[in-house]
């Protein structure tokens, strides 16, 4: 909370800069900040003139680009002028977003991704990752969740196996870093019916329970089974149902 509160704090003090550079990723996670950030900056539009985006999903030599992070200070000079000026036309789409990313059902989130414009490249797949983050029609669990399970039936037997694999392989767009990747782990771990077993070291070995195989098999409802109480977003998901979920079939958020 005091670090929220810090940076808070330093917006207060973007006055005394010539030039404001925003450095996000394409991910979820950093697309959630940055329409949050261009939202409240919104009000300080006189700054708007100073303010430039700096935003990639891919990098020459890199086959799988996750983020800036993986780049050698050499790599991330060579970005230098790629950097584009913060528009109007992206405050406002930063503002519709992020009111529909708040919103206490996704409807209105899921109507951005369709028709919304590309003023801001890719936040539009960003929020369509975030609304597959709802329990799946299918079986009750979020892309994360599935793709965990997914990974340990493909022979990942540790989370940090885990965690590598989908951060390397199966995940389209990483944006969990590990300390919140463990916890949603944790969930599947801890569960009045879980869907892994392990011991308390996460170095040791675990396995798919077999719920967790009727799961991957869509025999069985993560959310029947152990009900659910999450956020995501402004959408509380609670109980056992009906609760907003991602329809693969109909590519759209459903309340089942």
């Amino acid at each position: 909370m005091d670090r929220l509160q810090s940076e808070s704090k330093a917006l207060d003090t973007l006055e005394k800069y010539d030039r404001i550079i925003l450095w996000f990723e394409h991910d979820l996670y950093d697309q959630a900040v940055l329409i949050d950030l261009l939202s409240r900056l919104s009000e300080k539009i006189d700054l708007l003139d100073r303010m430039r985006l700096m935003t990639v999903d891919r990098f020459s030599g890199e086959e799988r680009f996750v983020g800036f992070g993986q780049l050698s200070p050499d790599q991330l000079r060579s970005l230098q002028g790629l950097d584009v000026p913060v528009s109007e036309d992206m405050i406002r789409q930063a503002q519709r977003a992020w009111a529909a990313f708040r919103a206490d059902t996704p409807e209105a989130l899921h109507t951005f991704t369709v028709e919304e414009g590309d003023a801001l490249p890719f936040l539009r797949s960003a929020m369509r990752r975030h609304l597959m983050e709802l329990p799946s029609t299918r079986n009750g669990l979020s892309m994360t969740e599935r793709l965990m399970l997914d990974a340990v039936a493909d022979g990942a037997k540790t989370g940090v196996d885990t965690f590598r694999k989908m951060y390397r392989e199966t995940e389209p767009a990483p944006f969990l870093g590990d300390v919140m990747f463990f916890h949603d782990m944790a969930g599947l771990i801890d569960a009045t019916q879980p869907a892994l077993t392990a011991t308390e070291d996460w170095r040791d070995e675990f396995d798919l329970t077999d719920f967790g195989r009727q799961l991957l098999a869509e025999e069985a409802d993560w959310v029947r089974t152990n009900g659910i109480d999450q956020w995501r977003g402004g959408v509380h998901l609670t109980g056992n149902g009906p609760v907003w979920r991602w329809s693969p079939d109909e590519d759209r958020p459903v309340l089942a």
